[in-house]
């Protein structure tokens, strides 16, 4: 029996939206999480021989991906400007790139999705004299692509 070998190496960075693309982790931010989930559809499937006398089967499919990450940490001086930007955005200008990248060679997994998102929620918060916290959280608005790390 062998132990795992187990990786930290998860990061999410957020584009800047230029020509290249440029992405970066937010400043201050300590504690990372994505889910991937899925909406699915589902009927019970009657026995072709004996409808009558065999409980129907519950058979499902998947119809939608969907994705979200949740970033918590120190509130940086340096990450203001891109929070502020984004969360004050309308439109088009409300869906930004980000990657969710496994920083890992190719050999051990590594690698990134890449996906369109929206900031759906930012909480800054403060108690009494300490230090200001910050925690986003953002949801795919788009298909999410896998690319490997390079070679």
């Amino acid at each position: 029996m062998a132990d795992p070998t187990l990786t930290s190496r998860m990061l999410i960075l957020l584009g800047n939206g230029a020509d290249p693309e440029v992405f970066a982790s937010p400043c201050g931010v300590g504690t990372r999480s994505m889910t991937f989930s899925k909406s699915t559809g589902e009927a019970a499937l009657l026995d072709c021989d004996t409808p009558l006398d065999v409980p129907a089967a519950m058979t499902r499919w998947s119809e939608s991906d969907d994705t979200s990450v949740s970033f918590q940490g120190l509130l940086a001086k340096e990450a203001l400007p891109t929070w502020r930007a984004w969360a004050d955005a309308v439109g088009d200008a409300a869906v930004r790139n980000i990657r969710i990248m496994i920083d890992e060679p190719l050999a051990d997994g590594g690698g990134y999705w890449e996906l369109p998102a929206i900031l759906t929620s930012l909480e800054m918060s403060t108690e009494g004299t300490g230090r200001a916290n910050v925690s986003a959280t953002i949801s795919g608005a788009g298909r999410r692509v896998w690319t490997n790390a390079a070679a």
